[in-house]
């Protein structure tokens, strides 16, 4: 407790220095617990939109097709392996997808196409595009209906109602359906709304004469916290069959590598930061230790130990990055707060629009998801930087010479 008091009271004696070193060190904890918190937000909201849209938690499709993308591999017996996950994973919602790329005309127009073939009251649970739809509507079982991008509808001079001939390859030869525009959407992405649509599941079975096959399975969870067991329970179910069974991240390896830069861009910070803590306590410090060479001197003369000379200046970094740390944990919380209740609004910065990574749309209104375990480790880190920091002035004060020391002012 004494050595507690000296080192408060060492701390006082240069107010000015200690404040700023305990500013540093707190505004740049905060900073990382609101970084970190948008950063955790985007990457949720993006894994949702990946895994809703383009996968699942979890995907079995025929074995190649991840890195073929042929339109002939399918699920063998798509209709049983569907029933049989159903069985596995009762509180997952099963979404067969077929999908081919293919040529769309029109009276005045054609364009190429990715489509996929989509069961309509099934996609509509785990995807949003029903919800973008501008004109129309989405569909609806119809086996002749096509919702399709608002500038792929502009290229082909297409609206509500009109047809289009789709184009595609099955089997070596070339095959076609009359089809009806029956929706345009818009996700505000190029990509998405010049080259993509939906149709019926049905109608590209018969198009490309799968009969009742798919190219891929999507098991949707309630949450990503459980896919690693379910990962393991169906890929041990179906391990006898011409199956591949990935989690998202194998299905999606983009978006996973995307996420992996970002969180390594975050590391980099964190980095910084220590950088910051380390410099700044080391100097804090190494400066109240030079400046207290006489007094230090005494106090080592009149009996005191070394090492709890020592002791005490890891102590004084101690309560300087204590203080620093409760202080930037509280602004980081009070700044995230917002964060999370209102969000970010990353259309303030980009003029509107949307935005794509990995191709993976962006929602334009970002909130945090701030993991508190995380602010724990960033604070538990910060403070062990601090006090790691002040060891080697710490060293030196236990090592200085009474003598020599009682001859400097």
């Amino acid at each position: 407790m004494l050595i507690l008091r000296m080192a408060l009271r060492n701390l006082r004696r240069n107010l000015r220095r200690t404040l700023i070193t305990g500013l540093a060190i707190g505004f740049g904890l905060a900073l990382l617990v609101v970084s970190s918190g948008i950063a955790d937000g985007v990457h949720a909201q993006m894994i949702r939109s990946g895994v809703s849209a383009m996968a699942g938690h979890l995907v079995v499709q025929g074995r190649g097709w991840q890195e073929q993308r042929e339109p002939s591999i399918v699920v063998p017996q798509s209709p049983q392996v569907r029933a049989q996950l159903e069985r596995l994973v009762p509180e997952a919602t099963v979404v067969p997808r077929v999908f081919l790329q293919g040529l769309l005309t029109s009276p005045q127009g054609s364009a190429g196409v990715s489509l996929s073939a989509v069961v309509p009251e099934l996609e509509a649970r785990v995807e949003d595009l029903h919800e973008k739809v501008v004109e129309g509507a989405y569909l609806d079982g119809n086996p002749q209906g096509l919702v399709l991008g608002q500038t792929l509808a502009e290229t082909l001079a297409v609206g509500v109602g009109d047809k289009v001939v789709l184009m595609a390859q099955s089997k070596g030869d070339l095959e076609s359906r009359l089809l009806r525009v029956q929706g345009i959407f818009k996700a505000g992405i190029d990509e998405i709304d010049g080259f993509y649509g939906q149709i019926p599941v049905q109608t590209a079975q018969d198009l490309l004469g799968l009969g009742g096959e798919v190219t891929q399975l999507s098991v949707h969870l309630g949450s990503d916290r459980d896919a690693g067991l379910v990962l393991e329970t169906v890929r041990a179910a179906l391990a006898d069959r011409r199956i591949e069974v990935l989690a998202w991240q194998e299905a999606l390896p983009d978006l996973s590598q995307w996420i992996a830069l970002d969180d390594a861009a975050l590391y980099a910070f964190i980095l910084a930061i220590a950088l910051i803590v380390v410099i700044g306590i080391t100097n804090t410090v190494s400066m109240s230790v030079f400046e207290r060479i006489h007094e230090l001197g005494v106090l080592l003369a009149v009996g005191m130990h070394p090492l709890r000379l020592a002791l005490m200046v890891l102590a004084e970094a101690l309560l300087l990055g204590g203080f620093a740390v409760a202080g930037g944990v509280a602004v980081g919380l009070l700044l995230n707060w917002p964060l999370e209740v209102w969000g970010l609004d990353y259309g303030a910065f980009t003029g509107g629009g949307s935005m794509e990574a990995a191709g993976v749309v962006f929602e334009m209104q970002q909130y945090s998801d701030l993991s508190l375990a995380k602010v724990a480790l960033f604070a538990a880190l910060t403070l062990a930087m601090t006090v790691l920091a002040a060891v080697y002035p710490a060293v030196k004060a236990a090592r200085l010479r009474p003598i020599r020391c009682l001859h400097q002012r």
